[in-house]
């Protein structure tokens, strides 16, 4: 009936022990994500630029709005945003008109309506399809987490990245990876969270320190660990798990219990060992095949 098996005992285990198996079990984590990275690969015909956009673009919706962001991006394909790549409006029409929500009604204020009038000559010329407004959820979120804000910041990041997947593959330092994603929607988002609707407040939209290091835990780590191992590259997959550990423990359900019971986490490489610890063994009480 407890939250694990061996909530009891757990005091006693050598804390050596438990370290050396948080290195197994992120190694097994990022295994698993391993056959969906290879599938996306496959569709992309082993483009690993566009492999990287889509799963970038899913990774900008969080869970709630994982998959909407994954059909924009895969509604609208990098050589279509690399022809508009300095146009920064341009890019937002092309986000904001496969997303759909230029749609949700025929008027709006000046930036709402221009946006639309790009889009209507892009989309045209490009033969474009946008995907069903309807599949974005704003309800229960934070405001800056809402998708409008996601797909302003997504825009900027393409518009301000040049080679974005490659410079990823060369950076040696987190904090040089960090500098590679500050950016921010443009300036209609200081004052607004959705269309035609402005704030009280006036700020920018940046991409926060949260939000970055949830896209290195599920986008950035895996899809090194999976090009390192497809390339025999050692040192590629090495630094897939070193980015883990240069990054602040995360902060959800899970942890906070894990930290009530003494097992407290130091980096998010210790978090994710975590989680795959509960998710994969406690849950199915499959404590013959745990270390501990």
């Amino acid at each position: 009936e407890q939250w694990i098996p061996c909530e009891e005992k757990l005091s006693e285990v050598d804390p050596f022990i438990l370290r050396f198996w948080f290195s197994s079990l992120m190694i097994s984590r990022l295994q698993a994500k391993t056959g969906e990275i290879l599938s996306i690969l496959k569709q992309n015909k082993n483009n690993w630029n566009e492999t990287f956009y889509q799963l970038l673009a899913r990774n900008f919706g969080m869970k709630t709005n994982a998959l909407p962001f994954e059909l924009l991006a895969k509604s609208l394909p990098l050589p279509i945003l690399a022809k508009h790549k300095n146009n920064l409006f341009q890019i937002e029409a092309l986000f904001f008109g496969q997303s759909g929500l230029l749609n949700e009604t025929l008027l709006g204020d000046d930036y709402f309506l221009s946006l639309r009038q790009e889009y209507s000559y892009l989309y045209k010329k490009y033969g474009l399809s946008a995907i069903e407004s309807h599949l974005w959820k704003f309800m229960r979120l934070r405001p800056i987490n809402f998708p409008t804000i996601r797909i302003g910041q997504l825009a900027m990041l393409i518009h301000h990245s040049s080679a974005l997947f490659s410079r990823i593959l060369e950076s040696n330092d987190p904090d040089q990876l960090r500098k590679l994603f500050e950016v921010k929607a443009s300036e209609y988002w200081d004052t607004h969270y959705r269309f035609n609707k402005p704030s009280e407040e006036n700020r920018p939209k940046a991409l926060g320190e949260t939000a970055f290091n949830n896209l290195v835990i599920n986008t950035i780590s895996p899809l090194l660990f999976v090009y390192g191992d497809q390339h025999q590259n050692q040192e590629m997959k090495d630094r897939a798990l070193f980015l883990l550990e240069q990054l602040a423990p995360e902060s959800n359900r899970i942890i906070r219990k894990w930290n009530e019971l003494g097992v407290e986490s130091r980096s998010a490489f210790e978090t994710q060992a975590l989680l795959q610890l509960k998710n994969n063994y406690c849950n199915y009480k499959k404590c013959l095949n745990c270390q501990l």
